[in-house]
C-alpha cells in the first residue's frame, strides 16, 4: 500500500503558534483597545443624545482599512515572517529542521500557514469585538463589514507573502530588515534620487514626486489611492441652500487594488517556494542567499550610492563654485563615479564578508563608474524636455502665482481666467529662454522669486520655482522681466491677490455654496498732525463697502500694479519708502458655508497696504472723513522720520507694530504652497 504524503504538519503548526504566542497575543491585546475605545465613545455619545448611523460606522471601517491597515500589516508581517522562517538564518537550525521527517514542501506550507494565522489572529480578535460593539449599538452594516474583512485578508496575505519572499532572498535577519523595506520603498526612493538629479540640472524644477512607479511601493500607493466615498441624502432649504442629511451610500474607492495586490501576493509566494526548493543550507548567514541576486545587489547598491553619494559629494565640494542654481554636469559626473565605485566595494565586502575585494575587481569598478557617468549625462541632457515643459492653458483648471522681491510683501494669486493664465505661461517660456542670464548670480544683482503651481481636476499636477537675478538695466532689456512686469500689473492678478480669499475661502478645491458678507473694516496707523499720535479707525459696513469699491477701481486703473512693481522688482529701497504708506487697511467679511449638513459661519479678513499711487482709495478715505487736513497716512519714510524725532535715542523703526516689514499693494493672502514651500 502506497504511503500518503502530507503537505501540512499539524505538530509543527501548533509548535509555531505556541512558541510565538507573545507575538500574536500581544498584538491581539493592542488591537482589543480599539473596540474598547469605540465602545466608550459610543456610550458617551448616547448619553449626550447623539445617535449614529450604520453607514457612518461603515465609513469609519473603510477609513481604518485605507489608512491604518496597510501600515500596520507592513510592520507586523515582517515580525510574523521572521518568527516562522527565522531558523533559515542559523546553520544549526537549518540542519535540524531539514532532518525532520517533513519534506521541504511540507515545511513551506506549514510555516506559511502558521505565519498567516499569526497575521490574522489579532485582526480577527479586533474585528470580532468591533462587530460586537456595532451590534450592541445598532450600527451593524453587513456589506461594509464584509468588504472590510475581505480587504484585511487581502492586505495581510500580500504583506506576509512579500515578507516571505524577502526571507528566502537573504541569509540573516539584519539583511532581511534592510531588504524588506527596500523591497517596499525602492521605487519611491529611486524616483526621489532621479528627481534630485533633475532638480540639480534643470532651471526652475525642484524635487518632483510624480508617483510614476509608485505602485511598486504598495504601502504608499494604497494609502494614497484608497479612500471612502460617502453619498448623503440632500434636501433644499427655503433660502436655496443644500443640506446634507444622513448618508445613503458608502463605497470604497479603488477597492479593486486590494484584489490586485492579493493576486500579486500569490505570485510572490510562488516565487518564494521556487527559491526555497533550490536554497542551499550553507547560505545561512549570507547577506544575499540567492546566487543570481548577488550581481544585482552589488550593482544596485553601487548605482544608488552613485546617485545619493554623488549629490552629497558635489554639494560639499563644488556647490560654492556655481554661478547659478544649475549644477556643473562634469563635476557632478565625477562625484557620482567616485561615490559609485565606493558603493561597489562596500557591496562586495558585504557579499564576501571580507575586506579582500580588490583583486580582479577593476572591470566591475570601471563598469560602475561608466554607468554613473552615463546616468549623470543622460539626466543632464534632459531628453524628456522636463525643464522646457509648459502646460496648455486650456488644460488647466487654475494656475497659482507667487512672486516675492527684495522689499515689501509678496504677491500671490490663483487664476482661472484662460487669457491671464496664458499670459503667465508666456512669461514662463521667456524665463526659460533667458535662463543663462537670469540664473547668473555673479556680481551685484537684485532678485525676484517666481513660484507657479498648476492644477487639474482639483489637484496639483506640477509646479515650477524660479529665482531670478538681474540688474536695473536688465529690467528694461529682458523680455522675460518685461513680461513679468506685465503679469504683476494685470488687474486680474491684482484682484485675486487682494480679494482671492473671498473667491476660494476654504482652499482651491472649495466648490460648495458660500455666502459672503462685508461686515466692516479698519484703517490703521492714521497720523494726527496736531497731537502727533498714530491711531486706528473702525469702519461701518457702508464705509467698508465704499472703501472696497475704491480699492477695486484702483486695481482696474493699475495703481496697485505700479506699487507691486516697485516693491517686488524695482531695486530702489528709497523709492519704496517714499511711496508705500505705513500700515494696513482691513476689510472684514463673514463666510457661511455648508459643513457636515449644517451652515457654519467663519470670519475672513482681507488686509492690504496702499501707496501714494492708490488715489481712488485715498479719496474714499477722505470722503468718509477718515483722512483730512490734520489726519493723514504716513509713508514709510515719513513714519521713520517721525519715529526718529519722537524717540531719538532708539533705532529708527519703520515697520508696523503688529507684523513684519510690509509693503503696499499686496494682500495677506498667499497660495498655500508659497507659504509653506513645495509639497
Amino acid at each position: 500500500m502506497r504511503s500518503k504524503t502530507s503537505y501540512f504538519n499539524p505538530t509543527l503548526f501548533k509548535k509555531n503558534l505556541t512558541r510565538f504566542w507573545p507575538l500574536w497575543g500581544g498584538a491581539s491585546a493592542l488591537g482589543a483597545l480599539i473596540p474598547l475605545a469605540l465602545f466608550m465613545i459610543l456610550v458617551e455619545d448616547r448619553f449626550a443624545g447623539f445617535g449614529g448611523h450604520p453607514l457612518e460606522f461603515t465609513h469609519s471601517c473603510y477609513v481604518a482599512l485605507c489608512y491604518f491597515v496597510p501600515t500596520i500589516s507592513l510592520l507586523y508581517a515582517a515580525l510574523c515572517a521572521l518568527a516562522v522562517w527565522g531558523w533559515l538564518y542559523n546553520p544549526r537550525s537549518v540542519g535540524m529542521m531539514h532532518s525532520l521527517p517533513v519534506t521541504r514542501k511540507g515545511l513551506f506550507v506549514t510555516n506559511a500557514l502558521s505565519g498567516l494565522s499569526m497575521m490574522l489572529i489579532p485582526y480577527a480578535v479586533t474585528g470580532a469585538l468591533v462587530i460586537l460593539v456595532s451590534l450592541v449599538f445598532g450600527l451593524f452594516e453587513p456589506v461594509g463589514i464584509l468588504v472590510t474583512i475581505l480587504g484585511v485578508l487581502a492586505d495581510s496575505f500580500f504583506y506576509f507573502a512579500s515578507a516571505t519572499l524577502v526571507v528566502f532572498l537573504t541569509g540573516n535577519p539584519f539583511a532581511f530588515a534592510a531588504f524588506y523595506f527596500i523591497f517596499h520603498f525602492l521605487a519611491t526612493g529611486a524616483e526621489w534620487l532621479v528627481s534630485q538629479l533633475m532638480a540639480a540640472f534643470y532651471f526652475g524644477v525642484g524635487f518632483v514626486n510624480e508617483g510614476v512607479i509608485e505602485f511598486l511601493s504598495p504601502t504608499i500607493y494604497l494609502t494614497r489611492r484608497l479612500h471612502p466615498d460617502v453619498t448623503y441624502q440632500t434636501t433644499s432649504t427655503p433660502d436655496g441652500w443644500i443640506d446634507n442629511g444622513v448618508p445613503t451610500a458608502v463605497e470604497l474607492s479603488n477597492g479593486y487594488l486590494l484584489l490586485v495586490y492579493a493576486l500579486v501576493g500569490a505570485v510572490l509566494l510562488a516565487l518564494a517556494w521556487a527559491l526555497y526548493r533550490r536554497r542551499r543550507s550553507e547560505s545561512a548567514g549570507d547577506v544575499v542567499a540567492v546566487g543570481w541576486m548577488k550581481p544585482i545587489f552589488r550593482y544596485g547598491v553601487a548605482l544608488c550610492a552613485a546617485a545619493a553619494g554623488g549629490i552629497l559629494l558635489y554639494g560639499v565640494l563644488f556647490s560654492s563654485l556655481e554661478s547659478g542654481s544649475i549644477a556643473n554636469p562634469v563635476y557632478m559626473a565625477t562625484c557620482m563615479a567616485v561615490a559609485g565605485v565606493v558603493g561597489y566595494y562596500i557591496a562586495s565586502m558585504l557579499l564576501v564578508k571580507s575586506l579582500r575585494v580588490f583583486q580582479n575587481s577593476l572591470p566591475g569598478a570601471l563598469a560602475t563608474a561608466a554607468a554613473a557617468l552615463i546616468l549623470c549625462f543622460t539626466v543632464a541632457a534632459d531628453p524628456a524636455g522636463v525643464e522646457s515643459w509648459l502646460p496648455e492653458a486650456d488644460s488647466l483648471e487654475s494656475l497659482s502665482l507667487y512672486v516675492s522681491g527684495p522689499y515689501g510683501r509678496s504677491l500671490g494669486a490663483t487664476l482661472a481666467d484662460k487669457a491671464t493664465i496664458q499670459k503667465v505661461l508666456d512669461c514662463q517660456a521667456a524665463i526659460i529662454a533667458e535662463k543663462d542670464v537670469l540664473d547668473d548670480s555673479r556680481g551685484e544683482k537684485h532678485y525676484a522669486h517666481v513660484y507657479l503651481t498648476y492644477r487639474q481636476n482639483g489637484r496639483r499636477t506640477a509646479w515650477r520655482s524660479y529665482d531670478l537675478r538681474f540688474t536695473p538695466e536688465l529690467l528694461e532689456e529682458s523680455d522675460a522681466l518685461i513680461r513679468l512686469q506685465g503679469v504683476l500689473t494685470d488687474p486680474v492678478v491684482q484682484e485675486d491677490n487682494i480679494f482671492g480669499i473671498l473667491s476660494h475661502p476654504f482652499g482651491y478645491s472649495d466648490d460648495l455654496q458660500n455666502e459672503i458678507r462685508l461686515t466692516g473694516g479698519y484703517v490703521g496707523d492714521v497720523y494726527d498732525t496736531q497731537t502727533q499720535e498714530i491711531y486706528g479707525s473702525d469702519l461701518l459696513p457702508e464705509q467698508a463697502k465704499a472703501l472696497e469699491t475704491a480699492v477695486r477701481r484702483d486695481i482696474q486703473a493699475g495703481h496697485f500694479g505700479k506699487t507691486v512693481l516697485l516693491t517686488n522688482l524695482m531695486p530702489d529701497e528709497n523709492a519704496y519708502h517714499n511711496i508705500a504708506y505705513f500700515g494696513d487697511l482691513t476689510l472684514n467679511y463673514t463666510v457661511t458655508k455648508l459643513e457636515e449638513g449644517k451652515h457654519r459661519t467663519y470670519s475672513r479678513t482681507v488686509s492690504f497696504g496702499i501707496s501714494v499711487y492708490c488715489t481712488e482709495t485715498v479719496k474714499a478715505l477722505e470722503d468718509m472723513g477718515v483722512l483730512d487736513g490734520t489726519h493723514k497716512l504716513l509713508t514709510m519714510a515719513e513714519h521713520g522720520a517721525q519715529q526718529a524725532q519722537q524717540y531719538p535715542s532708539d533705532v529708527p523703526y519703520d515697520s508696523p507694530s503688529d507684523g513684519p516689514y510690509v509693503s503696499a499693494g499686496s494682500a495677506v493672502v498667499y497660495p498655500e504652497e508659497a507659504m509653506h514651500g513645495p509639497a
